[in-house]
């Protein structure tokens, strides 16, 4: 019997991942709509906590605010992304001999005798222009699947009003029933606490890091500290990646390695002191998820889905925690995953909320 078992759930993870490879094209669009309809919710609570504006306007009018902002602060970054991929194309003519210069001064210090490589032996111009299309091939592609992933989105609020309904209508058990609402409220509160410290980090980290890229009087500063906003979502190596690239940038664009330093250092310092101190205060036992787990999850998504799976492999590794830490077939999976053991997933009842504020929390 335990071989079947054994077999049958290794045909089903085959049959999953599967699923995810080929469709693909269907599930990342679905979803980062999920992601964005969290944003959409969590940013309507803040309008109806607002004074004047909360109290006086009904609900679905808060919502289309909501979504109406983030739609246009997508708009805004893809119009960022466009503006500043075509300076660097327009003022390419300028960072090319300031890399070869580069070039030269390195082979110098070093000592090397023979003449440093052009540009032209390198191909630099050509790769960067490559590099360019790339860009703006993936920009248009996003800007193309905003429409429908907006779309998702709004199938999302309209259902969400009728959900708690949809519950009752099910016929569950009392235990079934108390395990559901709970599952779905817990998996709505560690999604909403990481998407909003994750956000909040993420935006001190970028707001620091461009006083320092203005300091320096760095080139597209605005654009390299979205970027770091951006990448401090992807694990471990997004905050190395958002660190890299700017500093090369100060290494070709200042004759000095002043400013590269400072861009290093600064960035660095702010990334430990946000990322390391700040944010797991905030976070607090939320996210209960094995570091080797984060690491190996990263991987995993961004082989599979690539960018998109990067930013969805912690929200997604903690969902199926969550799922999995339900049923005694499946809970030492929840045990493998987790970071200390314990997935024991009835807190909700333990600091004594009742099951209506549970259904609350996930029709939400």
């Amino acid at each position: 019997m335990s071989i079947f078992r054994v077999a049958a759930w290794l045909l089903t993870i085959g049959l999953i991942l599967t699923l995810i490879v080929v469709g693909k094209s269907y599930l990342v669009p679905i979803f980062v709509a999920l992601v964005l309809w969290y944003l959409v919710n969590a940013l309507n609570d803040q309008f109806r906590h607002l004074p004047f504006v909360g109290t006086r306007l009904p609900n679905s009018v808060t919502l289309l605010m909501s979504l109406v902002f983030i739609g246009l602060t997508l708009y805004a970054i893809s119009d960022m992304i466009v503006n500043t991929v075509n300076g660097f194309v327009q003022e390419s003519d300028i960072y090319l001999p300031k890399i070869e210069a580069q070039i030269a001064r390195m082979y110098e210090r070093i000592g090397i005798d023979r003449p440093p490589p052009s540009i032209l032996d390198l191909k630099l111009g050509q790769q960067l222009l490559g590099n360019f299309a790339l860009v703006f091939a993936g920009v248009t592609s996003a800007a193309k699947g905003v429409a429908l992933v907006l779309l998702y989105v709004l199938f999302f609020l309209v259902e969400q009003g009728s959900f708690p309904r949809k519950m009752r209508a099910l016929g569950l058990d009392m235990q079934g029933s108390t395990r559901f609402t709970y599952v779905l409220a817990e998996i709505n509160i560690a999604m909403r606490t990481y998407l909003g410290v994750k956000t909040l980090t993420s935006i001190a980290t970028a707001l620091l890091s461009f006083v320092v890229f203005r300091v320096i009087d760095l080139d597209y500063a605005l654009f390299w500290a979205f970027l770091i906003f951006l990448f401090n979502f992807v694990p471990t190596i997004g905050s190395i990646t958002a660190t890299a690239l700017p500093a090369l940038l100060a290494l070709v664009q200042f004759d000095s390695l002043t400013p590269f330093l400072v861009v290093v250092l600064g960035v660095t310092v702010i990334q430990i002191l946000v990322g390391n101190i700040i944010e797991p205060r905030l976070m607090g036992s939320t996210l209960n998820i094995s570091p080797l787990v984060v690491v190996l999850s990263l991987i995993l998504w961004s082989m599979l889905w690539g960018i998109v799976g990067m930013l969805l492999s912690v929200p997604i590794t903690v969902a199926i925690i969550i799922v999995c830490a339900q049923f005694p077939e499946t809970r030492p999976i929840a045990i493998l995953l987790s970071r200390n053991g314990d997935v024991n997933t009835r807190k909700l009842k333990r600091r004594g909320r009742k099951k209506e504020e549970a259904e609350e929390i996930a029709a939400d």
